[in-house]
């Protein structure tokens, strides 16, 4: 799969592209089936770790946990089914052509909004979350459900990740975090609704939102962030989340 010189472009100036169609239907149902088997308590993580909706009733959904997100490379290492997902072939193509043919996973989680409890995510910079150089990873947001303003599609701010990074405040704790910097509203952001299938790529400086699930039906979207394998952690002391594994080209000495 390629992207046209109007689609690369686009990634450049605004720091984002959808790629409709890009998962084949085979691959949305396999994925979403295997989360659903997760959140139901049917399988049993032991390599990640999942995050309920903290408002959240735990007994609102019947059989099913009102589960935020499912996170950590251990997904991927874990599951052959998440494995298959983040080396699709489509997926890849369009990551190395952004990238360049030496990539490593840096980020794989399930993003889950369940009906009417999923919580809104204020505006952040996936970057603020990893000590990392360059800082030009690449997160793909990948659509299992049809995501719609009303369930709580993303919602981007077009260009600004050419600002870099902007200072983020912790909400309730680390892995919740949202830009103090700058105040952006719905006159800044654009919504990027989304069919099962659609693939988001999207700089990891683009300031991004989602709001809370209104609706009577899940909102699950899968992210795999790739970054190329000559970049480094800046950081002695890294985050517990700060990991990598190897996805395809050549490895480095002193690299991801």
């Amino acid at each position: 799969m390629q992207l046209s010189d109007a689609q690369f472009e686009q990634y450049q100036r605004d720091g984002y592209v959808v790629v409709e169609d890009c998962l084949d239907g085979a691959v949305v149902e396999r994925v979403t089936e295997r989360i659903d088997s997760y959140v139901r308590g049917e399988r049993e993580e032991s390599q990640f770790e999942r995050m309920l909706e903290p408002e959240a009733d735990t007994d609102a959904l019947g059989d099913a946990d009102p589960v935020r997100k499912f996170e950590g490379l251990g997904m991927v290492r874990e599951d052959d089914v998440f494995a298959d997902l983040v080396h699709d072939e489509n997926v890849v193509d369009i990551v190395t052509q952004l990238q360049g043919p030496n990539c490593s996973l840096l980020r794989s989680a399930a993003m889950l909004k369940p009906p009417r409890v999923g919580s809104e995510k204020k505006y952040h910079q996936d970057a603020a979350y990893y000590p990392i150089h360059p800082m030009d990873h690449v997160t793909v947001w990948m659509a299992l459900d049809q995501s719609t303003t009303e369930n709580g599609c993303m919602q981007v701010v077009p260009g600004a990740h050419k600002d870099g990074l902007l200072g983020h405040e912790a909400i309730e704790y680390d892995t919740d975090i949202t830009i103090a910097e700058t105040d952006y509203g719905p006159e800044d952001a654009v919504a990027l609704p989304m069919e099962p299938g659609d693939v988001l790529f999207q700089h990891c400086l683009l300031p991004h939102y989602t709001a809370p699930n209104e609706t009577d039906d899940w909102r699950r979207a899968y992210i795999a962030s790739y970054m190329r394998n000559r970049s480094r952690f800046t950081d002695e002391d890294p985050p517990a989340w700060v990991d990598s594994e190897h996805v395809c080209g050549d490895t480095f000495p002193g690299c991801v």
